[in-house]
């Protein structure tokens, strides 16, 4: 049974669907961000997935658009949310990896970039943040970027307090710290709720929702969806025994019994969906669901047995850009302005959506301001009014030293530099090889397609890379953790085993 939000919405949208087309209402539309984490492409119902159940998601889709091929610009959490709120590959603002939220990481990442919800302010939103930030070093919440914003408090309990998915959870709000308990999301969902109805009255919203519920540990999710999905086949992820890549973090690799772990991740999406569902559900009550830009995403994917492999880029050494780990869900719903029920194959990604955003809500950028941006992306909405608008042929990934540009057949990892000579490039053919299984990259008869690919990463890296920021110089740049791959490469590789 469909939850009732979901039943009148339905006859809503089927009631605008049969009616004549109209004019585009010409008020600002509040706009809902929701960026769920690690949440893989594959993981949701409208991707496909045959046991998850998504009757949010679904809805979204059926009365908006899904992109089948939407992208993630880096397939770890603070470089692909930094590309989401600048417009900008991590190649420009600068954030590789992950950035450690201790006392030594004190450094402002942001410092000079020009953010969305700075943008959708200063024109009249009002603005807020409820959930992950991660955008930050210790002691530099998002004060002076939102509104109002709820996010973790990081510095004084620790990275792992925004994982944990129940019980008592520290929070900031607006800096004056706050206890919840319970389901995370559950709570986080009710306080958005609260934020959006607490707003001023003349003013359209912009709400960044992000939860994590589909990040790492995969327990303390609700045991009704967690003993539903304990009983299933897990037919829709693939048996993989191993990645074609030469090392694998012992970390990541996937347990004998997987089953306890995948039927948590399940149980998060499907928690999280129907949390979503609750936002949802307030704003049709307040006659505002309709008048409401709706965009559901991730900021990147994640692998749950695929390659033989738990986790995302870091799962391997040397960092891998497999799909799983680069593709994201992503559905947009509008209605009077995108048409319901489209599929597109268009390959968009984060640097896309800050442009769309700013379109929907009739921000123009200044020569200057657009400049300065110098974003990669443009805004979906001509797209979608307009399937025959040039589009983009290719789309991209990057995590620290690693490139990736893939056409709808050929993909290209390059490594710049080399930092193992192990370590080379990767070449796939996505037609005949979807799961990236065999390195083409010393078939001697490809070296056009290895040419032609090699020939599009570099333009348009080259095109856009801030050379003081550049992944091409990783080595070079400030480190964001402990951790991070290229590093704990080189040191492997001056101490001998």
């Amino acid at each position: 049974m469909k939850p009732r939000w979901l039943v009148t919405a339905f006859i809503l949208a089927a009631a605008w669907a049969c009616s004549p087309s109209s004019v585009p209402d010409p008020a600002r539309p509040n706009i809902l961000l929701v960026v769920t984490d690690d949440q893989g492409h594959w993981a949701c119902g409208p991707c496909g997935n045959s046991e998850l159940e998504t009757p949010t998601m679904d809805f979204l889709a059926e009365t908006g658009v899904w992109f089948s091929n939407a992208t993630s610009p880096s397939p770890v959490c603070s470089p692909a949310r930094a590309s989401l709120l600048t417009g900008r590959l991590p190649s420009q603002h600068g954030i590789h990896d992950y950035l450690s939220e201790t006392g030594t990481n004190e450094r402002d990442w942001l410092t000079g970039e020009i953010l969305l919800p700075v943008l959708l302010r200063d024109s009249g939103y009002f603005t807020s943040l409820v959930g992950k930030w991660h955008l930050s070093g210790a002691g530099n919440p998002p004060d002076g970027v939102f509104d109002r914003w709820l996010s973790y408090d990081v510095a004084a309990e620790g990275w792992r307090n925004q994982y944990l998915h129940h019980g008592r959870v520290h929070l900031l709000d607006n800096g004056e710290p706050l206890t919840i308990e319970g389901f995370q999301t559950a709570e986080l969902a009710d306080r958005a709720v609260e934020i959006i109805n607490d707003r001023p009255a003349d003013q359209p919203f912009f709400l960044l929702f992000a939860p994590t519920d589909t990040h790492a540990p995969f327990e303390g999710h609700p045991e009704e969806w967690v003993e539903r999905y304990r009983q299933i086949g897990f037919e829709d992820i693939p048996r993989d025994e191993t990645s074609a890549l030469p090392a694998n973090n012992e970390a990541s690799l996937v347990p004998d019994d997987p089953t306890e772990m995948l039927a948590q991740y399940y149980a998060a999406v499907s928690a999280q969906d129907a949390w979503v569902g609750e936002i949802l559900e307030s704003l049709e009550a307040s006659g505002e669901l309709d008048d409401t830009l709706v965009i559901v995403t991730s900021d990147h994917g994640h692998m749950n047995g695929h390659h033989g492999l738990l986790g995302k880029a870091n799962a391997t050494l040397p960092q891998n850009l497999y799909d799983e780990v680069v593709r994201v869900p992503l559905v947009m719903r509008w209605p009077g302005n995108i048409v319901a029920g489209q599929r597109s194959g268009a390959f968009v990604d984060h640097m896309d959506l800050f442009m769309t955003v700013l379109d929907a809500a009739g921000v123009e950028l200044g020569e200057t301001t657009r400049h300065e941006i110098s974003s990669p992306g443009s805004s979906v909405l001509p797209l979608l009014g307009d399937p025959a608008v040039e589009w983009r042929n290719f789309r991209f990934s990057e995590h620290g030293n690693a490139r990736m540009a893939a056409d709808s057949r050929w993909k290209l990892v390059r490594r710049s530099p080399p930092l193992d000579p192990r370590f080379g490039d990767e070449l796939y053919d996505l037609v005949n090889d979807p799961r990236e299984t065999t390195n083409l990259i010393g078939d001697p008869d490809l070296s056009l397609h290895r040419s032609v690919m090699k020939k599009v990463l570099d333009e348009y890296f080259g095109r856009y890379e801030d050379p003081e920021k550049t992944g091409a110089r990783i080595m070079e740049q400030p480190p964001a953790n402990g951790r991070e791959p290229w590093t704990r490469l080189a040191k492997r590789l001056s101490s001998p085993e």
